[in-house]
């Protein structure tokens, strides 16, 4: 399911509220109208949730939203909504790094059915201690600034044993589902 943040975005750019499942013809439309590029109709509908599937939605869909929206791909949407330069007052969900202490443990889920424990160990760093249907495995090291829900993780280092595999995004359609510190 989209990110409310992106769902939020596209109101804004459609000029309305995408609260009935007939409204993504619309907004179907539009898309095709701004990019030249066609985002079906049941496609939106899955992403804004009107109906059921897991199905990831190919990078064309993504990056055709992303251009609807202002940006160039689907990569500059998520870099401009995690970053400050995107202005708003709002209260946001979130977990910042800097104040947690060693062995304080962070819970995150994303769509579809990802769920992630890690242990903060030091230096915006956290160990992999659970880990469900994500790509991210028990032990992998990670490196994070914060955590903000709805938002996409962007994991700014993955080390898997001395291997390291570079960054990862975490919820890149949905943004953090769930975030909580836990015991």
């Amino acid at each position: 399911m989209m990110s409310p943040v992106i769902k939020k975005m596209l109101e804004e750019k459609l000029g309305r509220e995408l609260r009935y499942s007939s409204d993504c013809e619309y907004l179907s439309y539009e898309i095709e109208n701004v990019t030249r590029q066609r985002v079906s109709t049941n496609t939106l509908k899955r992403l804004l949730g009107f109906i059921q599937g897991v199905q990831e939605p190919r990078l064309y869909t993504l990056d055709a939203i992303a251009r609807y929206l202002g940006y160039a791909n689907w990569d500059y949407l998520l870099t401009a909504i995690t970053k400050d330069g995107n202005s708003s007052y709002t209260t946001i969900e979130e977990i910042e790094c800097n104040r947690l202490k060693a062995g304080d443990k962070v819970r995150f889920e994303y769509f579809p059915d990802r769920m992630v424990i890690v242990e903060y160990q030091e230096n915006r760093r956290f160990i992999v201690i659970e880990s469900r249907n994500s790509k991210l495995l028990i032990d992998d090291i990670i490196e994070v600034s914060h955590f903000v829900l709805n938002h996409p993780l962007l994991v700014s280092s993955v080390v898997r044993g001395d291997i390291s595999l570079g960054n990862f995004i975490a919820g890149k359609i949905s943004g953090l589902t769930a975030l909580s510190v836990v015991e």
